[in-house]
């Protein structure tokens, strides 16, 4: 009987420790929470009520006009072995005038876009952060050509490696 008392006490005891320990640690993570859903925004009433829950900025921002490049089929090297990358661009320009200006230079971007893209190895293209670097680099040297203010965004409609 004594022996029944000796392991029931320190049961207990673990029991109240975890109780002690548990609990404040729990009410402090639900306290986080609350306090990390406000500060980012996840209770504004006032932006989720006027932009259906989108973000103000998102909400705010309209697609510029576009311009549709023809697709490029290009060579990439791949270990020895070549293979080929079919890709489509869409350029979004600031107004009108920009889409005139972009277009004249066409030859020139179209140029630019398959010089750039030529010397690519499959490895640097193959996951999603080759590809939104190669993104990058394309907007930019297209933004050079075409002049900074023009073009805003550079969308693939098109990317097949085969």
């Amino acid at each position: 009987m004594a022996k029944e008392k000796e392991t029931q006490e320190p049961k207990k005891k673990s029991r109240n420790k975890i109780f002690l320990i548990g609990l404040p640690l729990l009410v402090l993570l639900i306290i986080g929470g609350g306090a990390g859903a406000y500060f980012l925004g996840a209770f504004n009433s006032k932006a989720s009520s006027e932009t259906g829950g989108l973000p103000e900025k998102a909400a705010k921002k309209k697609l510029g006009p576009l311009v549709k490049m023809e697709d490029f089929v290009v060579n990439i090297m791949h270990k020895d072995s070549t293979r080929f990358l079919k890709m489509g661009i869409t350029l979004e320009v600031e107004g009108k005038e920009s889409k005139e200006a972009v277009t004249n230079r066409m030859p020139q971007i179209t140029d630019a876009v398959l010089l750039h893209v030529g010397n690519k190895r499959f490895d640097e293209i193959k996951d999603l952060q080759g590809k939104m670097q190669l993104k990058a680099d394309l907007l930019a040297r297209i933004k050079e050509l075409a002049g900074n203010g023009d073009v805003v965004n550079l969308f693939f409609t098109d990317f097949v490696v085969q």
